[in-house]
């Protein structure tokens, strides 16, 4: 262990060779942490071209590391360490030794070098920290793409029947309409309408005249394969889109769903509801206009001829 009076003896010669070095930053300070002196490597370390001559550390490290600076100089401990810190620039770690007595202290200092496994430890900190993020992120758009097939959902459905709004029907009957002339294939629209509805709800209120609609929608969506389309077309009005089927399949399910709905009771009166079918097939290369028109014709012949009947298209005209 060197004494005081060799540094002492040898301050100017053990300066001058540490200036030289290009790592070690070389600051002279005074007990109030006054800087008195510095060298080149100091100032590079700043990245500034500040003249810090008669300023003090304190307005280059943390606060908090002017306190460890000032016990280490009460208390004559060697090493220290401490963050230079100012304007707003990143932190720069230091660690190093202070040399002196009474009001002359030379401290020399470098960059602290991080090691293999603290780069490590901050890279896997890192990836926690990305982990926990995209897990968020994935949870928002688990959430984001729920809502999203909620309100596609609500678009496309009636809200009393639960079945296929108008819109919705309409959309599918294009691409299955454009489908069918494409491929030559068959294809059927059944219209259907409550017959006497109005009586319904005059004579047991509204509340037993939607337990009627709810009913023969759900009747009509039971009926209907996979590929078929059953939807609310307005009012207590109906239409049923059946792919790949000629105008005898589309009039047999007809046929099927007005026999169910015959023989079903509604409400504590167990009232009885019927309903009137009309059947067409397209054909012609006809338009998707031109098809409903020929459906709801024959809906009117069905209520014409006393309701409660399936009529396909071109029955009575």
């Amino acid at each position: 262990m060197l004494d005081q009076s060799f540094f002492e003896e040898n301050y100017q010669i053990i300066l001058d060779y540490l200036n030289q070095s290009g790592s070690v930053s070389i600051v002279k300070i005074d007990r109030d942490l006054n800087i008195q002196d510095y060298n080149q490597v100091f100032s590079d370390t700043l990245g500034a071209n500040l003249n810090i001559s008669g300023m003090s550390l304190w307005n280059l490290i943390l606060p908090e590391d002017v306190a460890v600076l000032k016990s280490a100089i009460e208390n004559d401990q060697p090493q220290v360490h401490f963050t230079i810190q100012y304007n707003n620039q990143p932190g720069i770690n230091m660690a190093g030794h202070l040399v002196g007595s009474g009001d002359k202290y030379l401290l020399f200092c470098e960059r602290t070098k991080i090691s293999d496994d603290t780069i490590i430890q901050e890279i896997s900190k890192l990836n926690n920290q990305m982990a926990n993020i995209t897990r968020e992120l994935n949870k928002k758009n688990i959430t984001l793409e729920k809502a999203n097939a909620t309100i596609n959902k609500l678009l496309k459905i009636d809200s009393l029947t639960q079945i296929s709004n108008r819109q919705h029907f309409m959309d599918y009957f294009r691409k299955m309409h454009a489908y069918a002339y494409r491929r030559s294939l068959p294809l059927s629209l059944v219209m259907a309408d409550l017959d006497h509805f109005k009586n319904i709800n005059d004579h047991y209120g509204h509340q037993v005249g939607d337990q009627v609609l709810i009913a023969f929608a759900s009747l009509l969506q039971e009926n209907s394969r996979a590929e078929d389309l059953a939807a609310r077309y307005g009012g207590e009005e109906f239409i049923v889109l059946l792919v790949h089927a000629d105008l005898e399949q589309g009039y047999v399910q007809a046929e099927r769903m007005r026999n169910s709905m015959e023989i079903m009771e509604f409400g504590e009166q167990k009232i009885k509801a019927t309903a009137s079918f009309g059947v067409a097939a397209f054909e012609n290369n006809e338009t998707i206009e031109q098809l409903i028109g020929r459906a709801d014709q024959a809906l009117y012949q069905a209520k014409k001829a006393g309701r409660n009947r399936v009529c396909r298209a071109g029955q009575g005209e």
